[in-house]
């Protein structure tokens, strides 16, 4: 038996530095120990009605080398049409006969607001017809990989899948170095990422607290002149910035609270700046009601507030020795991130169900 990676390039960020490429390309590193085969981006398959389908020829042709009873690792979402996506899993279980396990690191039907714009496969106007489409696609699996327990149980109660849902908790952020840096207590909250996605910044006008923010300068809003903006970096050079403080998970246009559509897939996902912070030795500040606050408590690593006001209040009361067993155990967290040990113990469970 072989065990093979697709995957498609969301497009959707623009070629800015804050690229979603790193977490793909961390799994498919993992995945090649186990000899996995990566078979590149599938973008350009679809072929056929304005790209929206695919020709049986190109499919037999782009999955010649593929066997029956190998296994086909799917980074999840494929940037395609639903009916190219479709087609594409179609073949693979049931005319290659192959095995099929779901990495999912999105599922958009949750995360983006239809009256943005919905792009990706299952995505109607309808976001309650696009979640449908979405699990139809998942039913197929022989195994999921999931970032969160919240998402798990969405997956399983909603869509009654017969497939072995597995749990893998934050992504991995590996590195060439396992020298996880050592940081002192800074009154300091860093923000990376999507800034036109993250209004809530242009809230903080008034705060007298130290915000580092790192990202392209946001377009839809000015930064308040009290905000510390640092400019943008690629994510491999992102990390050499920091002095210490800690690092902000947050979304959505309020600082009382997440709201709205994003605010409700914190509930089910693992952002993948949580990572980040973590192991770059940095502890976060996360919603109390994310799908990674409990996990962040139980394990040390930062602390979870209901509002920007409750952390700047919270961090202002941590002593240097509070600080300095937090980063003991982010340390020791972050360095398990940069090996990808939970993801690699993730996949070891899931194959032996798939």
């Amino acid at each position: 038996m072989s065990y093979f990676n697709i995957q498609s390039i969301n497009n959707t960020a623009g070629g800015k530095a804050f690229a979603a490429s790193k977490p793909i390309a961390d799994t498919i590193k993992t995945l090649s120990t186990l000899g996995s085969i990566d078979m590149g981006s599938i973008d350009s398959l679809p072929n056929l009605l304005g790209r929206k389908v695919i020709s049986y020829g190109s499919l037999a042709n782009y999955f010649k080398q593929v066997g029956s009873g190998d296994t086909i690792f799917v980074q999840y979402p494929l940037y395609i049409s639903y009916p190219a996506f479709l087609q594409v899993v179609y073949y693979l279980r049931f005319v290659k006969r192959c095995k099929l396990v779901f990495i999912i690191h999105d599922v958009n039907s949750l995360r983006i607001d239809p009256t943005v714009g919905l792009g990706g496969m299952g995505h109607t106007n309808n976001t309650q017809r696009s979640l449908r489409n979405e699990l139809r696609i998942l039913k197929l699996a022989s195994g999921i990989l999931v970032p969160t327990d919240a998402m798990r149980k969405f997956i399983e109660n909603t869509n009654k899948v017969s497939a072995k849902v597995i749990v893998f908790g934050l992504y991995e952020h590996l590195a060439d170095s396992l020298d996880v840096p050592t940081f002192k207590n800074q009154r300091t909250m860093i923000f990376a990422g999507n800034l036109d996605k993250s209004s809530f910044l242009s809230k903080l006008n008034h705060s007298t607290f130290h915000y580092e923010i790192y990202g392209n300068e946001p377009s839809m809003f000015t930064l308040p002149e009290n905000l510390d903006y640092r400019g943008s970096f690629p994510s491999d050079e992102l990390s050499a910035q920091f002095s210490g403080g800690f690092g902000l998970v947050w979304d959505g246009s309020s600082v009382d609270g997440i709201s709205g559509v994003m605010g409700a897939y914190l509930r089910y996902n693992s952002p993948f700046k949580a990572s980040m912070f973590l192991a770059s030795g940095i502890p976060v500040v996360v919603w109390k009601n994310a799908a990674i606050a409990d996990f962040v408590s139980q394990h040390r690593l930062g602390i979870t507030v209901n509002s920007l006001a409750e952390a700047e209040s919270a961090i202002k009361q941590i002593t240097d020795e509070q600080y300095a067993e937090l980063t003991a155990s982010v340390r020791s967290f972050g360095l398990q991130l940069r090996q990808g040990a939970q993801f690699k113990k993730a996949l070891e469970d899931v194959l032996t169900f798939a």
